[in-house]
């Protein structure tokens, strides 16, 4: 692009990612980098690759793709609507009566999650690879299963307080030791109808299978069906989501979720950062790499979103 036609925001997104592919490849540091807002050391991820990596995670990540996400600088305290006045009738020229809802606040705090990867130099020198590409992936590949099981069973000690830990019992099988598909619907009818509509139920592949199992000794699949696009299960009409990280049914455990999964937010605090560790691995010919992100995931209607219990 001629560099009399880029604005200046474009001038500094092509500063910095020369200079960062130059550090990437070859160790060159430059203070166009550095950002004194990073709370994470290292320096912060240039725009097109945090894309990429964002992306990569998400399609790894099935919390991510159900739950809302919200980027803040800091821990940040929200004000939630906790009770709503009542509309009234009101008769012709009278006043509207006035109302005050009610406010709770709930706070969205973090947590460190970092990774560290190695390469090869011959990898960082070939011109032919594309690096950015190569590590956003790698990254993808070693975080979003560790974000994914602590937002789904985190015990909230140096990681994120899980879905699982948050939401609310709807309600426990009737079986010890088993899940049913009474015991799914009863969970589903176990929250208010206003979270129903949206709801989707969140479960491993080992419980689904119970489930299939059990409809098909009773001779119907009446219960199963597929989402209009035809891309997911349902199960009484509501989106079923596959995720390994949800416990097997078991005494105790919480095999089943169920709810509006748009009411936790995953909050992602600040950007994520980035360091090139020439030394660690220099012995092996290798080139080390930390990524660094702040995550945490809180439900803030606490009847959005409940489990299923096994007796």
């Amino acid at each position: 692009m001629n560099e009399n036609m880029m604005t200046d925001a474009q001038l500094r997104a092509e500063m910095v990612w020369t200079a960062y592919n130059r550090y990437m490849r070859y160790g060159v540091e430059s203070t166009s980098l550095a950002n004194d807002a990073n709370t994470i050391p290292g320096y912060l991820l240039p725009e097109e690759f945090e894309t990429k990596l964002v992306n990569a995670v998400n399609s790894s990540n099935v919390i991510r793709s159900l739950c809302m996400e919200v980027t803040t600088q800091n821990e940040r305290s929200m004000p939630i609507a906790c009770g709503h006045g009542q509309p009234a009738w009101v008769p012709e020229g009278c006043a509207v009566p006035l109302v005050k809802d009610a406010f709770d606040r709930v706070v969205l705090d973090s947590h460190l999650l970092a990774a560290t990867i190695r390469v090869t130099g011959e990898l960082l020198k070939d011109s032919a690879v594309n690096v950015e590409a190569y590590l956003a992936d790698s990254f993808a590949e070693r975080m979003a299963p560790m974000e994914e099981a602590a937002f789904v069973a985190g015990d909230g000690a140096d990681k994120p307080l899980g879905l699982i830990h948050q939401a609310q019992v709807g309600c426990e099988t009737q079986t010890v030791g088993e899940v049913s598909i009474e015991d799914v619907l009863n969970l589903i009818f176990s929250l208010p109808e206003k979270h129903r509509r949206n709801g989707t139920l969140l479960m491993n592949e080992n419980t689904l299978l119970k489930l299939y199992r059990q409809c098909i000794a009773q001779g119907t699949n009446l219960w199963f069906g597929k989402t209009n696009d035809g891309k997911d299960d349902t199960l009484f009409g509501y989106r079923i989501a596959r995720c390994a990280s949800m416990p097997d049914a078991q005494t105790g455990k919480m095999p089943v979720l169920f709810g509006d999964f748009k009411k936790a937010y995953i909050n992602s605090c600040g950007k994520r950062a980035f360091k090139r560790l020439t030394e660690l691995y220099s012995a092996s010919g290798h080139i080390g790499f930390l990524l660094g992100e702040r995550v945490g995931i809180k439900l803030v209607e606490p009847d959005a979103l409940k489990s299923l219990k096994v007796a």
